[in-house]
């Protein structure tokens, strides 16, 4: 059992950090929000276009999007520019290109998902590079200053202030260089970019200098940085921006670092070497805040590992975080880390519909009519969500030994506080990444400084293995192909950490104790302390209903930044709609369920109808609701 309790102390600050005790916090951005996934099928605009229209990969991205707000916020599609279609060349010779299945996918992330884009200028457009190979760089320059200026001028600035933009994904391997760059080509390939990002829209001036806005930012190379023999291209892209770092393309230098046995030490502890060796090489671009876009536990999405299906995942994906956070507060060779992303936002494929390093389990329906897909969130979707929880200021990692052979990882967060409405504390507690599942027992007390108002109330949440484990359910039901309703249901209810919660808090000067004695490594614990003053949840906006397949629906709704803290759950309601018109009673058919994030699958067990009108509320620590969303009707065709 977990049994927890708080104790008080002083707050202060101290040049821009804040103390709690002895404990120093830093403001903490989250820097881990990005995810990233390559489309199946053919590298050009049919296939592209054919791959991201898919109905299961749209519900799969709903499905990431349905984290709560923050956890992810930028997702990295490879060949997406592929969406944008040569049409011809106007009398001058100058491409004319037709935008509308870029658009239409880039308001199904912007309007529906709330997601920006990461847009990497790598495609061929329909042959216009590789026939052209002098003209490349003009038509590159043009083609991004065209690309950014179109969206401009649907999105406006602010929203494309959230977008990123990189060069081509690891051009030294050969199955994405697709135009054959030479080291020079490479080079003026990107500089080709840069103008193009640098000449799209009306650059502001201020005191006769160029002020270039966040949408004109260059992340790049995305490589490898393997042997520079074998790898050319980044290395040769480093060495030039060193010459001259205020001439240098790229304005976010990154890399890709995977581990190799699937832990996040072999992530961090990578990402740290090539740092070094970078800077011991050119030391000038220290200058250069860095980024991991692919800080994965081991390369090859594709190749099913046990750990990527339960609850191990989470963690490695948790601790990733947690140790990049440490590195980057010892101001070492990761001082300047801007952020982090994950390759998993795949679609898996049977048999592996758990084991592939993905976020969700995907089930292809073949015997439906028509066929469909259904997707159950995997641990380290829950973990993500977890994460989201966070504060907006962090202390250091720590490790706590809890007997002669365990140690737990600590990382302690905070927002509120000084000047502000209350205080919110979340703090994880994270077991050894990779053990069990196997019982340990150890018991440890742990002292949680912390200034808080006269009531607060306390919410804990766990991913244990076995128990918050959808691939345990189906592994018990036979692993089927199909699962049926009965044991789609089982897996759901599995799929969120589980709760434990005893209600308020009204005692102080105590400890937290942790007692493991009944639960199996490993494990990982979110503990939520929330001032009754804290600002109380808001309204549940923009209500969405889908349809999945016949009589059953995926219902998402979006939070209000900053209001769901101290969310506990949600409650989704139903009032059925029969031919004579509504029926009198709302009905709450998320009952007995644990919805710590904003959506909730239904298909009413007893052959009902999903035909009728939906609204939801959310639930605090103080068992307060919030007012309900508006109501949406919905009926199947």
């Amino acid at each position: 059992m977990l049994q927890l309790l708080l104790v008080v102390a002083t707050l202060a600050r101290i040049h821009g950090h804040y103390t709690s005790g002895d404990v120093v916090y830093h403001p903490m951005p989250h820097f881990w929000t990005g995810v990233g996934f390559c489309p199946a099928g053919r590298i050009d605009h049919g296939g592209i276009s054919s791959a991201l229209a898919d109905p299961g990969l749209r519900i799969n991205l709903r499905h990431i999007a349905a984290l709560p707000v923050g956890a992810v916020t930028h997702i990295r599609i490879h060949w997406l520019l592929e969406l944008i279609q040569f049409w011809q060349y106007d009398p001058s010779g100058i491409p004319i290109y037709d935008f509308s299945k870029f658009d239409d996918f880039i308001d199904f992330l912007h309007e529906e998902l709330r997601l920006s884009p990461v847009l990497e200028w790598m495609g061929n457009l329909g042959g216009v590079f590789s026939e052209n190979p002098l003209q490349q760089s003009f038509y590159w320059e043009h083609l991004v200053k065209t690309t950014v200026n179109h969206q401009l001028a649907r999105h406006g600035a602010s929203r494309l202030a959230n977008w990123r933009y990189e060069t081509w994904n690891e051009p030294d391997i050969r199955g994405y260089n697709k135009l054959n760059f030479t080291a020079q080509s490479y080079l003026d390939y990107v500089q080709a970019v840069r103008r193009g990002l640098s000449k799209a829209g009306n650059p502001d001036t201020q005191d006769g200098k160029l002020q270039l806005p966040m949408y004109r930012s260059l992340r790049g190379p995305a490589g490898l940085f393997k042997d520079p023999n074998n790898h050319p291209l980044c290395w040769k892209l480093l060495e030039h921006c060193s010459q001259r770092v205020v001439y240098c393309p790229i304005d976010i230098l990154t890399f890709h670092r995977k581990g190799v046995e699937g832990t996040a030490t072999e992530i961090v502890n990578g990402s740290l070497s090539l740092m070094a060796k970078i800077y011991e090489e050119y030391p000038n671009l220290k200058l250069l805040p860095v980024a991991n876009d692919e800080a994965d536990p081991v390369a090859g999405w594709e190749t099913p590992r046990e750990f990527q299906a339960d609850v191990r995942y989470g963690i490695t994906l948790m601790s990733t975080v947690m140790q990049y956070w440490h590195a980057k507060l010892t101001a070492g060779t990761l001082g300047s880390l801007e952020s982090i992303s994950h390759d998993n936002a795949f679609l898996s494929y049977h048999p592996h519909e758990f084991t592939q390093r993905t976020l969700l389990a995907h089930f292809q329906m073949n015997e439906t009519n028509p066929p469909h897909s259904q997707f159950i969130q995997k641990p380290v979707y829950a973990a993500l969500g977890m994460l989201a929880k966070l504060g907006s200021r962090a202390a250091d990692l720590e490790v706590v030994n809890m007997d002669t052979k365990h140690s737990v990882g600590v990382l302690r967060t905070v927002s509120g506080g000084v000047g502000g409405p209350g205080q919110y504390m979340a703090t994880i507690f994270l077991s050894p990444e990779k053990a069990g599942p196997k019982i340990t027992a150890f018991h440890h007390k742990y002292t949680l400084n912390m200034s808080i108002a006269n009531e607060s109330a306390f919410i804990t949440e766990l991913l244990v293995p076995q128990v918050t484990d959808p691939y345990h359910v189906w592994q018990q039901a036979g692993s089927p192909a199909y699962p049926n309703a009965t044991l789609r249901e089982a897996m759901r209810r599995a799929q969120t950490p589980r709760l434990y919660k005893t209600g308020p808090i009204w005692q102080y000067n105590s400890e937290l104790v942790i007692n493991s004695a009944s639960i199996p490594l490993p494990w990982v614990a979110l503990l939520r302390v929330c001032s009754a003053s804290w600002p109380k949840l808001r309204r549940p906006q923009q209500l969405s209903i889908v349809e999945v397949t016949h009589r059953e629906v995926f219902i998402t709704w979006m939070e209000h930044p900053k209001s769901t803290q101290c969310l506990l759950s949600y409650e989704v309601w139903f009032k059925e709609r029969d031919s004579l018109g509504p029926s009198a009673d709302w009905q709450l058919i998320s009952r007995d369920w644990h919805l710590p994030y904003p959506s909730f699958q239904y298909a009413p067990s007893d052959q009902g109808s999903v035909n009728g009108f939906y609204k939801v509320r959310g639930v605090d620590a103080f068992n307060e609701t919030s007012p309900f969303s508006q109501i949406v009707e919905y009926l199947e065709l």
